[in-house]
């Protein structure tokens, strides 16, 4: 796996302002298949790494679950290697804190449906889980 697809995802949070949508849910199953792999390469933390990425995947289960039309997100799940696992834990990590953000601040918006501003919050308390694991 290339760390561009980590930076690529993290960019998406920003160009697209719907939770909801297409790049947002790429980007949480891109931290999810990261910290999966970063739990098959990092035998020390192989338990948190796991936590975090069953937390991730958690919060995508929640952001879905209400929703008719789920976009197909486009990105192949990641791989990492053993050559840049050193370098994929802080973008991994970076990642996670950014879409806890994300979906912190779209459940507090005022606008949108109060179904899927708690959904979205439900979200978030998912992966600030899943970031305080990330090691």
């Amino acid at each position: 796996m290339t760390l561009h697809l980590l930076l690529d995802a993290e960019r998406g949070l920003h160009t697209d302002a719907d939770p909801d949508g297409l790049a947002a849910q790429t980007a949480l199953l891109v931290a999810y298949s990261s910290a999966m792999s970063a739990a098959a390469l990092d035998n020390d933390t192989a338990d948190n790494w796991t936590f975090a990425a069953l937390s991730i995947r958690e919060g995508l289960g929640r952001l879905t679950e209400q929703l008719h039309d789920v976009p197909t997100p486009i990105a192949d799940p990641p791989q990492l290697d053993p050559q840049n696992i050193t370098e994929a834990r802080p973008r991994i990590r970076a990642l996670v804190a950014a879409l806890a953000a994300f979906y912190t601040a779209a459940a507090q918006r005022e606008s949108g449906l109060p179904w899927r501003r708690l959904a979205w919050a439900s979200v978030a308390q998912h992966l600030d889980r899943a970031a305080r694991e990330t090691p």
